[in-house]
């Protein structure tokens, strides 16, 4: 099963939970679940549970609580039907398309497989009598990938939203001194907004540099932050032409022309994902036209 495994690699920092809210009348369903999944670990983050025992204790603590990756939802519980009503309140009522839901139940003929599947926007439709350990493992591999991807495609749009309206404030400045002391703070307001939910990277901007063959264009520096292996990182990044890492900062770099070329400086807590480079760099290229347009 060494699929299942590929992303589910430990790493050193510290990462907060996955969300699972498991909905079910039978608290032995929610022992076995919690008990069964109490090692279980993807992309290095261990599974937080939250238990609701009806669909309307259900609804209350969907409607408040964040960050929700997966509901585990019994379909039979105060009523024949409570769970199908919470699977529309979630999606209709909430306006929810990101947590995942799997139906369980253990009485399937009350509710047929292909017509729930049909009508319902879930992702799984399972007996209680069929789930085991494994089962359980590859129901939340497959739906904690869905969730991660629908996050990056989300925040991702939030991160081009936060870019274009960065982009809109840099062009009113009109000279370099009047909105380099800006840029840092503009830059983090960009990676803030796009804050790749399964990935978790904290990021935070430290450094712009950009430059031609012959002189600094900008070169500013958070001043809490002004350390000398930041300086030494961007002289690296700009000898390789690639990106650079020390400790807990990296080093992007980026050559629009044979004249300019920018490193841009992130203090983060583990490695980028590509979407986060890309942000850096469309940033970055934007500001180098603006510099030009102005020297």
């Amino acid at each position: 099963m060494d699929w299942l495994q590929e992303d589910n690699q430990k790493e050193s920092n510290c990462r907060k939970p996955w969300r699972v809210v498991i909905v079910d009348d039978d608290q032995e369903v929610h022992k076995v679940t919690k008990l069964a999944m109490k090692t279980f670990e993807f992309q290095g983050r261990a599974l937080e549970f939250i238990s609701a025992y009806s669909g309307e204790d259900a609804k209350r603590l969907i409607a408040t609580e964040q960050d929700i990756a997966v509901i585990l939802l019994d379909v039979v519980m105060e009523t024949d039907d409570a769970g199908l009503r919470l699977v529309n309140y979630i999606r209709s009522t909430l306006a929810n398309k990101t947590s995942r839901i799997v139906l369980r139940t253990g009485q399937a003929g009350l509710a047929p497989e292909s017509e729930v599947i049909r009508d319902y926007d879930i992702d799984g439709y399972k007996s209680k009598t069929e789930i085991t350990k494994d089962s359980l493992n590859h129901l939340f591999y497959v739906a904690l990938r869905s969730y991660r991807d629908i996050c990056r495609i989300n925040n991702y749009k939030n991160g081009l939203r936060a870019l274009i309206n960065t982009v809109l404030k840099i062009d009113r400045f009109e000279d370099i001194n009047a909105f380099a002391k800006h840029l840092l703070r503009y830059l983090c307001e960009v990676l803030d907004a796009y804050e790749a939910e399964l990935v978790v990277n904290n990021k935070k901007a430290v450094a712009i540099n950009i430059k031609t063959q012959n002189n600094d264009l900008i070169n500013t520096q958070d001043a809490e932050l002004s350390k000398p292996e930041v300086q030494t990182l961007i002289d690296q990044a700009i000898e390789t032409r690639s990106i650079q890492y020390h400790a807990n900062f990296v080093a992007v770099h980026q050559r629009f022309s044979e004249d300019i070329e920018s490193v841009v400086v992130l203090e983060v807590d583990s490695e980028l994902d590509a979407n986060s480079i890309d942000l850096v760099n469309i940033f970055a290229e934007h500001v180098s036209v603006l510099i030009s347009k102005v020297n």
